[in-house]
């Protein structure tokens, strides 16, 4: 059993787990920590030390925590993605450049159940370093290829890494369940799947993205099956929240893909019974003037070179009511194939739907018999060794964990509850920023743009927030608002480990010798 350090925070609330998919920044504001993945850029800066210490299950990626070399905003990260997408979409079986990021789209001939793939490369030049931005990339494909929402696609993307971390570089597994021909342009490489470490990734990744339909706007494109195999499932599950919102946000999708593919069939049935009947017709009116024309010809009403003429016509219709008999057929088998895709889809959802829900049940401590969820409590565990940790919630009642923050790197001291805000200095890309945290998600939803000091705390005065930035090396006193937008800075070094103290207009701080030093509230001059 592992063994945890809890820093309880008092708040009491209502609710189980609930772990969402949202991250840091929008669109187009600068990402902390992208290692120069638009530019294609390399950053061979350590791995974080305390990432290596912990206990890794298989799907806990490693991320590089380093500072950047180079800053990309989110979009500009999708982007890259993205127009691999569009290329593929276009028709173009192999897009993007060997040395970077690149994709090979790979349909080959039926070959029993086996699948085909899109197979994701890493070059050696590329300069992704973070799990959360590689799905950011796979994202903006999976949009472009196969237009997927932008939620769907972010949960593809989810899966997929996650997929590619299980099966990584088992050949026995994906040799069992892709083509042969894919296999066989794999071989040269042999760096099937994705590792965990950050720095493995260039040069030694090929991720494959399992197809069905491989058709443009079809939630059926990617293969949901395979990315969700008892294997992935089991993984997502040794999570502390058991993967739930992951996992129920996938039923979700394969609930849908029923449903589209038991519409799909209901519109080909309906078009399948149409052409059955023009087709009975055909065939009958053929009958009909052949029989007559046997008749002309016995009766001779008919020349013999009229007949010929007649006949070739007849003939002609013959074979095209057989070619329309072979098109039809082809119908009912594309028919029988959405029936058989809505059903299994179907059945994945439920029997998922059942585990979930047994997984909640356990997680939250709840008898099958209860009403509702325990009242719980949220605090910080912190990591072996550190004084960061993530937040979590527990059962007020008997301190069963029930769900965490995915975010890991929060300084325990700082976590804040003002204005039902749950507020933090966290850790992204190897410098720390002021955080908002969902309370209900646990999951980041706002994040400052200013550096702060690693251990500075949260000091709150009515609407004004106060912490300790940093810039070069250097410590200063900052007031942000609310939103975290920085409103002031002094001008003036403080100590690394200053307080402050806000008494009417004035706030007291300490210099780096430790000399007391009074600034005014708002300005923070001197």
């Amino acid at each position: 059993m592992k063994q945890s350090i809890f820093l309880f925070v008092l708040i009491v609330v209502m609710g189980g787990a609930n772990l969402a998919a949202q991250e840091y920044g929008a669109q187009n504001q600068p990402v902390p920590g992208t290692g120069g993945a638009a530019s294609g850029g390399t950053d061979n800066s350590p791995v974080d030390s305390a990432e290596l210490q912990r206990n890794l299950g298989p799907v806990e990626f490693i991320n590089n925590n380093a500072s950047p070399t180079v800053v990309n905003t989110r979009r500009q990260i999708w982007e890259i993605g993205n127009r691999l997408g569009t290329a593929v979409r276009n028709n173009t079986g192999e897009a993007g450049g060997r040395a970077s990021y690149f994709v090979r789209h790979n349909i080959y001939p039926p070959e029993l159940d086996k699948l085909d793939a899109d197979v994701f490369g890493l070059g050696p030049s590329a300069g992704v370093d973070t799990i959360r931005n590689l799905r950011w990339i796979i994202q903006g494909y999976l949009e472009g290829a196969y237009n997927y929402s932008t939620d769907d696609a972010a949960l593809l993307a989810e899966f997929i890494t996650i997929y590619n971390a299980v099966y990584r570089k088992n050949r026995v597994y994906f040799a069992s369940r892709y083509k042969t021909p894919l296999m066989n342009t794999l071989q040269p490489e042999g760096n099937e799947g994705l590792s965990t470490r950050w720095n493995e990734w260039a040069g030694q990744t090929l991720m494959l993205i399992p197809l069905r339909t491989a058709a443009d706007g079809s939630l059926s494109a990617i293969d949901t099956s395979a990315i969700t195999s008892e294997d992935v499932i089991n993984e997502l599950r040794k999570d502390d929240d058991r993967g739930i919102e992951q996992r129920q946000a996938m039923v979700d999708l394969k609930e849908r893909e029923a449903e589209a593919a038991s519409q799909k069939a209901e519109l080909q049935r309906e078009a399948i019974t149409a052409e059955e009947k023009r087709l009975a017709d055909e065939k009958a009116r053929i009958a009909a003037e052949q029989a007559a024309l046997e008749q002309a010809k016995q009766e001779g009403a008919i020349s013999d070179e009229e007949a010929a003429k007649k006949e070739a016509e007849l003939a002609a219709q013959e074979e095209a009511a057989r070619q329309a008999e072979e098109d039809l057929q082809k119908q009912r088998e594309a028919e029988a194939e959405n029936i058989a895709l809505a059903e299994k889809k179907t059945e994945e959802a439920q029997a998922e739907r059942q585990e979930i829900a047994k997984d909640q049940a356990e997680t939250l401590g709840l008898d099958q018999q209860q009403g509702g969820p325990p009242p719980s409590l949220l605090g910080v565990r912190l990591n072996p060794g550190a004084s960061t940790g993530r937040v979590v919630r527990v059962n007020a009642n008997n301190a069963a964990q029930m769900q965490s923050s995915e975010l890991n790197t929060l300084n325990a001291r700082s976590v804040t509850f003002v204005g039902g805000k749950l507020l933090a200095v966290a850790a992204s890309g190897g410098k720390f920023y002021l955080v908002e945290i969902d309370q209900t998600t646990l999951q980041v939803t706002k994040q400052g743009a200013d550096e702060l000091n690693k251990d500075s705390i949260i000091w709150v005065n009515g609407a004004n927030l106060y912490a300790i930035a940093s810039s070069g090396g250097k410590n200063y006193i900052a007031r942000f608002d609310m939103n975290l937008a920085l409103q002031a800075r002094s001008t003036g070094e403080v100590h690394p480990l200053a307080t402050v103290i806000v008494q009417g207009d004035k706030a007291l701080t300490q210099n780096p010798s430790g000399a007391v030093v009074i600034l005014n509230a708002q300005t923070l001059v001197e």
